[in-house]
Parts: C-alpha cells; sequence; structure tokens
C-alpha cells in the first residue's frame, strides 16, 4: 500500500476515530473518520477509498448493513475490525461479514499498518511484478497500469485499448493476422467484434499522433502492423 492511500475510518467513538486517524497520518496515509453509517456509505460511494477500518463490532444492525451493502458493492476494498476482548463467536461473525482481519483493542498501530500492507498485497498482487513497459518511438506503455506516456502527456487507456496496443507491441514491425488478433482480444472473430476492433484502432492512431514516426499501418487483405520507424507500406 503505497503512501497516498485514502483510508475510511468508521467509529462511533469520536476520540477513537481521531487517534486513529492521527497515526494513520503520523504514518503517511490519507483518512477520513465518519461517526454515521449512512454518511459512511455515501462518502464510500463517491471517494476513492482503498482501505476500511471499523472500530466497532456487528452488534449494531445499521453497522451490520453498512458493512454488508460496502462489500456488495462493485467498489472492492479491505475491511480490517477492531473490537474489545471479541469472543470466538463474534470473531466468526466478523469473518461472515467478509471481514479481512479482525484486530484486538488495546491498539497496537505497528500491527496494524503490517496487517494492512500484507492485505493489500492480497488484493493487489501485481504490485509485486515487474512491470512490464514498452518502449516505441518517444512513448511509454505501462501494461499493467495501461498508461500510454510521451513527453509530459500521459492518457489512460480502456481495458481492450491497452490489450489491443499490447498485442502490436508484441509483434512490432510485424503483421498481425486480423483473425488472430480478434480471437486473442475479444476470443470470436464474428462481424460485431471486427468492427469493434476498426473503432479500437482508429481511437490508437489517434493517440499515436503525437509522435509521426508511428504508426499503424493497414496490410491489405492480412491485417495491422505496428510500424516504429518511417516508410511507406501504405
Amino acid at each position: 500500500m503505497d503512501d497516498h492511500s485514502n483510508i475510511l475510518i468508521f467509529s462511533k467513538d469520536n476520540d477513537q476515530g481521531a487517534i486513529i486517524q492521527d497515526n494513520l497520518k503520523a504514518a503517511g496515509y490519507d483518512s477520513q473518520v465518519f461517526d454515521q453509517e449512512t454518511t459512511a456509505y455515501e462518502s464510500f460511494l463517491s471517494g476513492h477509498f482503498n482501505f476500511c477500518i471499523i472500530d466497532n463490532n456487528l452488534a449494531v444492525k445499521e453497522t451490520r448493513t453498512f458493512v454488508a451493502m460496502m462489500k456488495s458493492s462493485e467498489k472492492i476494498i479491505p475491511v480490517i475490525f477492531l473490537c474489545d476482548h471479541p469472543t470466538r463467536e463474534d470473531i466468526s461473525l466478523l469473518f461472515s461479514f467478509h471481514a479481512d482481519d479482525v484486530i484486538r483493542k488495546p491498539l497496537d498501530f505497528e500491527i496494524l499498518l503490517a496487517r494492512m500492507k500484507a492485505i493489500q498485497k492480497r488484493y493487489h498482487p501485481e504490485e509485486r511484478k515487474e512491470t512490464k513497459i514498452y518502449i516505441f518511438g518517444k512513448f511509454k506503455f505501462n501494461i499493467q497500469k495501461q498508461l500510454l506516456s510521451i513527453e509530459d502527456k500521459t492518457t489512460k487507456l480502456t481495458t481492450k485499448e491497452a490489450d489491443l496496443l499490447t498485442f502490436l507491441c508484441q509483434h512490432a514491425n510485424q503483421t498481425i493476422d486480423r483473425m488472430q488478433a480478434l480471437q486473442v482480444i475479444w476470443k470470436s472473430d464474428n462481424y460485431f467484434n471486427a468492427r469493434s476492433m476498426d473503432v479500437y484502432i482508429t481511437k490508437l492512431r489517434k493517440l499515436l499522433q503525437d509522435d509521426p514516426t508511428i504508426r499503424i499501418v493497414n496490410i491489405h487483405g492480412k491485417g495491422y502492423k505496428l510500424s516504429t520507424y518511417d516508410d511507406d507500406d501504405d
């Protein structure tokens, strides 16, 4: 978890919430504290949180509802519960609500930070992988982050744009068969997917216009080629 992580803290105890926030700030993390379930859930949906710490238990019906709604949403973030002397039944209940960890109070912040980092690695194992970057012409293309950069301009690609550009980069200056590209990226070479690929090729061409030496060339009757030098294959 990087130092720019934004953490949602939910606590009915304002003093405890402030203590958690202060300790996270000292460790370099941004956070926001909430003491009402409705406000916390609305902020969760509209904000960019990537971790949640709940200083409470599920004895409160509203808290159970908040956690269940958060865990069933499209936004997937880990949740740690902080509990006073939880019983085996309490811990079992918390994990049934998809808790990622349960930490007993009084809270040891070194343990909290260590467990947060361990959980984040499980959620984002790609962060431990070597980043694959293609460099062609003036462009840099980060596959994992789906970022295409040239000088001080960076564009976030869609998944399909990134998949198609990756395939082109893997076969730079080689003709790629149109049907093969459709099978690899769209898993089918039907008419609708073929039309979709044409649209994405057009989008990539516009993005690559910033370097005139880089072009996606039509190879008549065959497919495409990512040309990384000046030629006259059109």
